[in-house]
């Protein structure tokens, strides 16, 4: 649903204004949120509430952005913040989460990710606050459309409850007033011993301690990124080089399943659900999951937009082929994909058009889902997808032995 549909839906537009915005729109050009909020009709914190909405995006609030940290900021240049109209907020491991304008160009993403050296998680903001904090902490000028506003954009702390609907997800965790140190020493979850694999919550928390373990491009110091092949020149136009997708050696069920009883790290039980997966879709990707998100992270077949499936951030409150497949009572889910702004995002990200049946399979120790799997260019029989099933139950015992070994 559009962003103009959404608000008169919501009773916080009526149609006649809206109609009176597009009319301004078309003379005048701009987003139709910046139109709202020049004429009066949306307030900021409105608007960066429904834009998270339209997009399925985490939003950038203006106390985020009024507390963006230095050390973020200073990884851009301000002519890179300005042409890419990007705010960096705060470097976490790896990432870097960053408000950004258009948060689907994913041609922007890979720029950014190319300049600072880091994964860019994006979240969502009105172009107007994008251009006044651009000019705030670059001191690059607003376009002149923007300078009226003077410091209306700016974020504020004490901002009113407006009885907004909740966003998708939230931005950034609040900072705490004031922490409190937990007393003693931190302690030990549960015993190693074998009787703990009885209990599915313990199991839940020592997942936890498997993904902070485990992961180590989330765990490991920041780096810049690899050096792309130079571009090459044909007729005056700059070619951008080509991103080869993952090359992988199909693996049946047995074999698959075969392969995870004896996988002694994380790599090798991600080889073997792709090797499955070549061996059982055109095409696929490995989500890894955390903080109530999905992030692309592996992924193979004919996808054009390979290149971007690192920028994958699928919201598993919002409604998605990843969320049926979380809500199915079996783990599995395989069908028509239902509209929804989360999947149309999805396959703009991945480059296709939307698939007629797609499948996915969560990997899940206890309620702790670790990875999805998902696929698409094949219907399966009940007898494949009960296999499917099978894979993934052998994946989360591959990933139990793993926090076993851990924890000795």
């Amino acid at each position: 649903m559009k962003l103009g549909e959404m608000l008169v839906r919501d009773g916080r537009l009526t149609e006649p204004q809206l109609e009176a915005a597009l009319k301004y729109q078309a003379r005048d050009g701009g987003r139709i949120g910046t139109v709202l909020f020049e004429h009066g009709l949306i307030d900021l914190e409105a608007l960066t509430v429904y834009l998270g909405l339209e997009l399925g995006i985490p939003i950038a609030t203006g106390a985020m952005l009024e507390r963006a940290k230095r050390a973020a900021v200073r990884l851009l240049q301000p002519a890179h913040a300005f042409k890419h109209k990007c705010v960096p907020l705060v470097v976490q491991d790896r990432q870097l989460i960053a408000a950004i304008e258009d948060p689907h160009d994913f041609a922007t993403l890979e720029a950014l990710t190319a300049i600072t050296g880091y994964r860019v998680l994006p979240r969502v903001a009105p172009e107007v606050r994008i251009y006044y904090y651009i000019e705030r902490y670059y001191g690059v000028a607003r376009p002149p459309r923007f300078t009226k506003f003077s410091d209306k954009p700016r974020g504020d702390e004490g901002a009113v409850d407006q009885g907004l609907p909740a966003p998708p997800l939230p931005g950034l965790p609040p900072a705490p007033a004031a922490p409190v140190p937990a007393p003693g020493p931190r302690p030990k979850l549960r015993s190693v011993k074998m009787k703990m694999f009885d209990d599915s919550e313990a199991l839940e928390l020592e997942a936890e301690d498997l993904i902070d373990t485990l992961d180590a491009d989330d765990a490991a110091p920041a780096e810049p990124a690899k050096a792309a092949a130079a571009p090459t020149r044909k007729g005056g136009t700059t070619i951008p080089p080509v991103v080869a997708p993952l090359t992988v050696a199909p693996m049946q069920g047995d074999v698959a399943m075969r392969t995870l009883a004896t996988a002694t790290d994380r790599t090798k039980i991600v080889e073997a659900l792709l090797g499955f997966s070549a061996a059982t879709f055109q095409a696929a990707v490995v989500f890894t999951v955390r903080d109530n998100m999905a992030f692309g992270w592996k992924a193979f077949g004919n996808l054009p937009g390979y290149a971007n499936v690192e920028h994958l951030l699928i919201p598993l409150e919002a409604p998605s082929v990843v969320q049926s497949a979380i809500a199915s009572d079996n783990g599995v889910f395989h069908g028509p994909l239902a509209p929804s702004t989360v999947n149309s995002y999805l396959y703009k990200v991945l480059g296709c058009t939307e698939p007629t049946v797609v499948t996915a399979g969560v990997i899940a120790i206890g309620k702790r889902v670790v990875n999805v799997l998902y696929g698409h260019g094949t219907e399966l029989s009940p007898i494949q997808l009960g296999v499917l099933q099978q894979v993934c139950k052998s994946a989360a015992d591959a990933y139990t032995r793993l926090i076993a070994s851990k924890k000795k």
